[in-house]
Parts: C-alpha cells; sequence; structure tokens
C-alpha cells in the first residue's frame, strides 16, 4: 500500500510518478523536486497545479509526523522566498498561521526587505 504522502505528491506531479514510487524517496526529495515545478506552475499561470501543490504542503505541515511537517519547512517553504516567482506571490497562497509557524525558517533565508514586507502583510509583531 502506498503511503498517503506519496499518493498526494504523486497528483501534484504526475509525470514524476516513478520517481515518487522509489523505495527510498523521502518527502524532502519531494519538495525539492516540486520547487522548481511550482516555480513553473507560477509562470505559467496554472492555478489547478499551483493549488494541489499549496495544498499537499499544508497537509504535511499539519502532519504528526515530524519527517512530514520538517520536510515542508525546510525543503519547501524555506525556499519560497529564493525567486521573484515564488515570492512575489508567497501571501497569496500561504496562510497566516502557517506564516507564523515557518517564520523562524523564512528569516534565515530571506533578506530584510522581504522579511519586513511579509510580516506587515500577516501582521507580525515582533516582541520587544
Amino acid at each position: 500500500v502506498m503511503s498517503v504522502w506519496r499518493q498526494k505528491a504523486i497528483e501534484c506531479a504526475p509525470e514524476l510518478k516513478a520517481d515518487f514510487q522509489a523505495i527510498d524517496l523521502t518527502p524532502y526529495t519531494v519538495f525539492m523536486e516540486l520547487l522548481p515545478i511550482v516555480r513553473q506552475a507560477h509562470l505559467d499561470k496554472d492555478y489547478d497545479r499551483l493549488t494541489k501543490i499549496y495544498s499537499f504542503a499544508e497537509w504535511c505541515h499539519k502532519q504528526k509526523d515530524e519527517k512530514l511537517w520538517n520536510a515542508v519547512g525546510v525543503s519547501f517553504y524555506e525556499h519560497l522566498v529564493d525567486t521573484d516567482e515564488t515570492f512575489q506571490q508567497f501571501t497569496n497562497w500561504i496562510k497566516k498561521e502557517i506564516y507564523f509557524d515557518i517564520r523562524d525558517l523564512l528569516n534565515h533565508r530571506a533578506d530584510e526587505t522581504q522579511m519586513k514586507r511579509l510580516d506587515e502583510y500577516y501582521g507580525f509583531k515582533k516582541k520587544e
């Protein structure tokens, strides 16, 4: 029986089905593979695919299994600030509660201007 996270990954990128069925596949690899796909989907305005990928990311984020929520954090969310295509669209796809959860990760990669913009959008107040 295929794990739920694998099935969901394959729904996001059916063209990677063979790769995503590999025995040694980890959720970290899945998200590394989905990053260029999500970038391209933004360029193509492929909202169907974007919805699938961001929903999968959110689903993983909410799981109790550390390898799922940690993988989506470090192999996906954290990298959305790396390219303009994904950063410009970040606030359209990432819910406030997820932003608050992953803010520290983002803070390691994003520059000050990016963090200021996200903090303002999500209403994040630094503790004095």
